[in-house]
Formats: structure tokens, C-alpha cells, sequence
């Protein structure tokens, strides 16, 4: 599945969620996230975390779940029509899963959005 979409989805790999542990401005820019709506995205981040982001903190500093979400987030707030979320549970505890089901299902009303397992669980 992945090989056969990768050039119509957005991919977001909870293995691996954000592309650096640098500043969040520059993963804002990696997703193409417009100024009117990071200030949206940082605060339902918060919201979820009781964690206030700003453009110009490190994300490295986030735990294994914060940054799972803020992956999603990042995804469900950029262009991307399509989004295929891979493993997107890992890292993940109950409360903060149903937070994100609940937000899939209000965002694939506007994206396709599509999830897939691959994490061995051997």
C-alpha cells in the first residue's frame, strides 16, 4: 500500500512523526501550514496536552505522544487532500486515541484519510 501511494498521499509515520527536533516553524513549513491556521493547530495542541506551543519552541523536547499528535495535527491542518497515516496509535494512550478518532472523522469529511499497521508486534 505504501509504495503503491506515495505519490497521492501525504504520508505520516508514527515511527518516525516529525521531520526534525528543531523549531515547530520549520515543521510548519515541511507541511505547509499557513500563519492563520498554526495558531488554531497550536492551540487545540494544547487543548489536548495542556502544552502551549509557540512557532519558535523546539519540538524536540516533546514526549513520544506529544509527538505523534503534533504529527497528526500537522497533517489534518495542511493542504494535503489525501493523508495516510501509518501506525498512528503508537505512542498513543486511550484518552489521546479517541481525541485523534474523533478528529479523523470531522476531518475526512473535507480529506481522504486512510490508516495502515506495519509495526511488528512481535
Amino acid at each position: 500500500m505504501l509504495q503503491k501511494n506515495f505519490n497521492e498521499y501525504l504520508i505520516c509515520n508514527a515511527s518516525s512523526p516529525l521531520i526534525s527536533d528543531g523549531l515547530l516553524r520549520e515543521e510548519l513549513l515541511l507541511y505547509n501550514i499557513s500563519s492563520d491556521k498554526w495558531e488554531a493547530l497550536t492551540q487545540e495542541f494544547g487543548e489536548i496536552t495542556g502544552k502551549q506551543l509557540s512557532p519558535d519552541d523546539e519540538i524536540g523536547t516533546l514526549s513520544g505522544g506529544q509527538k505523534v499528535l503534533l504529527m497528526c495535527f500537522l497533517a489534518l491542518y495542511s493542504p494535503a487532500p489525501k493523508i495516510l497515516f501509518i501506525d498512528l496509535w503508537r505512542s498513543l494512550d486511550e484518552r489521546n486515541r479517541q481525541k485523534i478518532e474523533d478528529l479523523l472523522k470531522v476531518y475526512s469529511e473535507a480529506k481522504e484519510i486512510r490508516q495502515e499497521e506495519i509495526l511488528d508486534k512481535t
